[in-house]
Parts: structure tokens; C-alpha cells; sequence
């Protein structure tokens, strides 16, 4: 089993982290943020389109363009971004035989258990912030 981003959830979880250690309304274009942020530069358009539309980035368009983030970082929690870039983090089939739980009269040996590791998921990344997150990274290049 395996529990983990996509490249593009890894990209704008990366990019996003990045913008929150700038200054506030700092921005950056595509191209700094490819370099910046070790994305490959045809991935940031996609990434910098998404998180736009998921309101986390104001994106500027023309020669003073560039992204920054639309809201303090303190007021986006990493349950919102991951959610953005990945959809909905429902687990929808048994783990032992590969069909629906809910299409069985009654739950697998594993589902409780399932059921309570994904709500803890849930909640440890619906109450850490991505403010949290650009801290930790400003600690860790220390």
C-alpha cells in the first residue's frame, strides 16, 4: 500500500510552501518558481492554474506579473491544498478484496480500523496550516 502525492499534488504542496517563506505579496513568475522550487518549468503552468482556481495563488499576468498567495498562509490548511490537487481523499474499496465496503451487507475485518487512520489523516491536515509548513521549512534549511 501505498499513501502519497501525485507529482503535481508534490509540485503545488512545494510551490505553495515556497510563496508562504517570501515576504507577504511577494511574487514570482513561472519561470522563478520552476528554478526556485525544482519543478520542471512545463509542470508550473498547470500546477500555477489549478491552485489559482482553487484560490490559493493570485496570479498576475504580463512583464510585472507574477504568483503570489491570494490569503495568509495562516488561513490554508494542507487538508484545502491536498484536496485542490488530488480530489476527494475518499477510500472507497475494501482493502481485502478490492470492492466497495459499502456495497457488502456488512464491513470488512479492516474497515474500522481504516475508517480511523484516514479520519486521523484528515484531521492532522485539516489542522496544520500551511504557515506551519513554510515554518518547518524555514527550520529545516538551517
Amino acid at each position: 500500500m501505498q499513501l502519497s502525492l501525485t507529482k503535481q499534488g508534490q509540485y503545488g504542496v512545494r510551490l505553495l510552501i515556497h510563496l508562504a517563506t517570501l515576504p507577504e505579496g511577494e511574487r514570482r513568475t513561472a519561470r522563478q518558481l520552476a528554478a526556485e522550487c525544482a519543478i520542471p518549468a512545463g509542470n508550473v503552468p498547470t500546477v500555477v492554474n489549478r491552485l489559482s482556481r482553487g484560490g490559493f495563488l493570485a496570479a498576475t499576468p504580463g512583464r510585472n506579473g507574477g504568483c503570489s498567495l491570494a490569503r495568509p498562509a495562516s488561513k490554508i490548511s494542507l487538508l484545502d491544498i491536498v484536496g485542490c490537487l488530488e480530489g476527494s481523499l475518499d477510500i472507497s474499496h475494501c482493502l481485502l478484496d478490492g470492492r466497495r465496503c459499502t456495497d457488502k451487507p456488512s464491513e470488512c475485518a479492516l474497515h474500522f480500523a481504516w475508517v480511523e487512520g484516514r479520519q486521523a489523516a484528515l484531521d492532522s491536515l485539516s489542522t496544520t496550516t500551511l504557515q506551519a509548513a513554510a515554518d518547518r521549512e524555514m527550520e529545516l534549511r538551517v
